[in-house]
């Protein structure tokens, strides 16, 4: 799958990174200054590493093996090409928003300071927006995890709802986050009759509008429930489910049993506790029941499986004459009087057939 095609107009604005846009060296804080910070030509600046913090809650994984190998040796041999984009927050921290995999190669290829962008006066939304976007750029869907992809979704998603931008597509993925309000209201537009605004989503993410609805809705998962997305024990669409249940104690407790007696989770697991969360039925003993498989077991029947008598045991004991229903009788009436002999009381003198 190919980039998702990301377009917000400000978004290069946000960034600043044109030359005479950005922020110049005279203006970083005296703090700064005084770190041993040294500028360079359009405003980037040297910082030494100890000073950068990672973004929190950052959810998109670090390279590692070969990738990773390969962005160490090449920072040692040419250094950080890319500067490390960083917020300057009110709390005076300075945050990494783009270049947490640079920053962790080369600390691996031995530099303790490397190129940085500083940005100040942003909201959260707005850094929030910086980190998702850029992860967006660098790499294609293709490339990340399903709990990486739901948190920049989810992200994005918040952070464009909160600043009030591209309401249709906003409009869109609220109804598929809310299925149910959008069935019991009649007078809502169906997401099915919304195709304008599926494609729009489409273009926005390389995705579809149902699977950008369904990856927001995944987000709301505990990390450990997500992580077992990423290695496939719970499937994608299972995850979808179980992302219905709101209660994070209750979730905690399906990771905690997955963990502690290895049970799994497939489609049909995912559908009950869900229909059991939503009708008030998910407790202690109906969780583990359904994790257990008790739950989704076939009952045993207890019939006996039905069998054709040989066609050489009728002729021994029939005529050609006899009908199907006389033949039916008769084994009935046999059989009736076999087993009324078989509970005679062995004080009457009469031994059971089989002894």
């Amino acid at each position: 799958m190919g980039k998702p095609r990301v377009n917000l107009e400000d978004f290069s604005d946000m960034l600043h990174f044109d030359a005479e846009q950005e922020k110049a060296v005279t203006d970083i804080p005296a703090a700064a200054s005084a770190q041993g910070e040294a500028s360079e030509p359009g405003g980037i600046l040297e910082m030494d590493f100890a000073q950068m913090e990672p973004f929190p809650s950052h959810k998109f994984k670090l390279y590692e093996g070969q990738q990773l190998a390969d962005m160490v040796e090449s920072i040692r041999q040419f250094g950080i090409l890319l500067p490390i984009i960083l917020w300057h927050n009110e709390e005076g921290r300075y945050i990494i928003l783009s270049g947490h995999n640079r920053h962790n190669a080369a600390l691996l290829a031995g530099l303790s300071k490397g190129p940085v962008i500083i940005k100040e006066n942003l909201t959260y939304d707005e850094a929030v927006l910086i980190v998702t976007e850029t992860n967006l750029r660098q790499r294609s869907f293709g490339d990340m995890s399903h709990s990486e992809r739901a948190y920049c979704l989810a992200q994005h998603y918040e952070a464009l709802k909160s600043q009030g931008r591209r309401n249709d597509l906003l409009e869109e993925i609220e109804m598929l986050l809310n299925p149910h309000e959008s069935k019991e209201n009649p007078t809502s537009v169906q997401v099915e009759q919304k195709l304008e605004s599926r494609e729009k989503v489409g273009q926005e993410y390389g995705l579809s509008a149902s699977k950008v609805g369904r990856y927001i809705k995944i987000a709301t998962l505990i990390e450990p429930l997500l992580m077992r997305v990423d290695t496939g024990e719970i499937p994608f669409l299972a995850a979808y489910d179980l992302s219905f249940i709101e209660d994070t104690d209750r979730q905690r407790q399906i990771a905690e049993l997955m963990e502690s007696d290895n049970y799994k989770i497939d489609m049909k697991k995912a559908e009950l506790l869900r229909s059991y969360y939503e009708t008030g039925k998910l407790n202690d003993t109906s969780t583990v029941q359904i994790l257990s498989g008790e739950k989704t077991r076939k009952p045993k029947n207890n019939k006996p499986q039905p069998f054709k008598v040989k066609q050489a045991v009728i002729t021994k004991y029939f005529t050609a004459g006899q009908s199907a229903k006389e033949i039916e009788d008769t084994i009935d009436r046999a059989l009736a009087l076999y087993f009324e002999n078989m509970h005679i009381p062995e004080e009457q003198g009469e031994r059971y057939p089989d002894e």
